[in-house]
């Protein structure tokens, strides 16, 4: 092997360079990750979460539900959201002008009258038309805000101007909460003496296929759909062997804007989500390392390493292209929104590596990937590249990513417990092998659409985002 990687010329040697580069720092996230759930799982065996439920030191929390349009859910959404198990803490819906009779649903089920409506933030928004309260006390931690269409971000600005408390739960109104979400997500706060914590996330999981019974994740299943499959991989990919790694060192800059916890003064501080992005998720959390660092605030982002949310993914080629087509236009936003962290020592981490790593790795990994297989065919025809290099080297970038994604799920099923029947591992390696050449593609060339319509059509919108309901295969 020595005498062989000594006869490589300069361009197999950037080649393989690059490749121990990329793969060697996705290894090092993993494995981190590993350690840093793993350590999470012991801690938190020693405690049970349920014990804080009386204590009167719980921060309150305000759970923001934006909500557009979701008459056929509405209902059974909000009842499940309102038996959370949590001491302090007010259910906001914000229906962010509903076209269907979202909230005269809402009305009627929940008894609901309108009731006074106090501002206590600043921050700019469309106007709320009336805040409701129900005259039935079982309810009495529900609020109902009816405001003129302004888009998620603008509905949980009203949410935040409109309610009162220490931190701020947001989440999207069609995903299933674990019932111990909210104690789960303030454990850091209350054991963090070091440093203010201003915002945690936590891990989303898909429910395609599986049981759902009155708002409540009843039976977990492997999707029996391709697409839906490979994103259960894709997911835990993600939030089990990345997200851990980059929170212990408070480099991280994307929390799901399914489930985030933000602390008030901070969010009041950076005006809020912002309007202009479509990727609001992660640039508000950009906009809040900006703000602590230039304000020397001693602070962290969190991540729990647990499952607290469960979505639907998108089921076919269409629903998926336009969310990562719109994934990817939000990130280039981001990046060039707050260009001046790259490399710049005053920001900390963040500038210097979680700002460069993810430019390069995220942004720009699929145009490089693109020019990378490109160069690749043209060295080879050309004899710059030997063919078994090449192969040896397709190997290996194979073996590493089927690898990873084994990795991620054995870190998450031994750890939580979920996927357990007998045949899931045989499915979850059949995905993994086959996502290379099916899948990835495909997301690289729907990346690449979100290059093409923001920088030269100027695609500012969302897209169609349609969703098979809950259970959907």
């Amino acid at each position: 092997m020595a005498e062989y990687l000594g006869e490589l010329n300069i361009i197999e040697g950037f080649f393989l360079g690059y490749f121990i580069l990329i793969y060697g720092s996705y290894f090092i996230q993993a494995i981190g990750s590993a350690i840093i759930v793993r350590n999470y799982v012991k801690r938190t065996k020693l405690f049970d979460p349920y014990d804080m439920l009386e204590g009167d030191y719980l921060p309150k929390v305000a759970l923001i539900a934006p909500a557009y349009n979701e008459s056929a859910v509405v209902i059974e959404s909000v009842t499940s959201l309102l038996g959370i198990q949590y001491f302090n803490y007010d259910l906001v819906v914000v229906n962010d002008g509903s076209k269907d009779d979202t909230l005269q649903k809402l009305i009627d089920h929940f008894e609901l009258e309108i009731s006074v409506a106090e501002c206590y933030g600043d921050i700019e928004t469309k106007p709320l038309k009336n805040l409701y309260r129900s005259t039935n006390e079982a309810y009495s931690n529900l609020i109902v805000l009816d405001k003129v269409n302004g888009r998620k971000a603008d509905a949980i600005n009203v949410g935040i101007n409109h309610t009162l408390a220490d931190y701020y739960a947001v989440i999207d109104l069609d995903c299933i909460l674990e019932q111990d979400v909210l104690l789960k997500l303030v454990e850091p706060i209350l054991h963090q003496k070091e440093k203010k914590v201003v915002a945690i996330g936590g891990v989303i999981g898909s429910t395609n296929g599986s049981d759902i019974s009155y708002g409540t994740l009843t039976n977990l299943v492997i999707p029996k759909s391709f697409l839906p499959k490979i994103q259960v991989i894709e997911y835990v990919r993600s939030f089990i062997s990345a997200r851990p790694f980059w929170a212990k060192f408070n480099g991280l800059l994307l929390i799901s804007g399914a489930l985030g916890l933000f602390e008030r003064e901070v969010l009041l501080g950076v005006k809020g989500f912002s309007h202009d992005s479509v990727g609001e998720d992660m640039d508000l959390v950009m906009k809040i390392h900006e703000y602590c660092l230039e304000n020397k605030i001693d602070y962290a982002i969190d991540f729990i390493p647990f499952p607290l949310c469960w979505t639907e993914v998108p089921p076919n080629s269409k629903i998926l292209g336009t969310q990562r087509n719109r994934w990817m236009r939000g990130t280039i936003e981001c990046m060039r929104k707050f260009k001046k962290f790259a490399f710049n020592p005053k920001y900390g981490l963040i500038g210097l590596i979680s700002y460069p790593y993810w430019f390069l790795a995220e942004m720009m990994a699929p145009l490089l990937e693109v020019l990378g297989i490109f160069i690749i065919i043209c060295f080879l025809s050309y004899g710059l590249i030997n063919i078994p290099f090449a192969l040896a080297l397709f190997g290996l970038v194979y073996f590493c990513a089927i690898f990873l994604s084994i990795f991620s799920i054995a870190i998450y099923c031994a750890n939580f417990k979920r996927y357990y029947k007998i045949d899931y591992p045989i499915k979850f390696l059949g995905a993994a092998m086959i996502e290379p050449f099916i899948y990835h593609p495909r997301v690289v060339y729907w990346s690449i659409r979100g290059y093409y319509d923001l920088l030269i059509k100027g695609a500012k919108g969302w897209g169609e985002m349609t969703r098979a309901g809950f259970g959907g295969k």
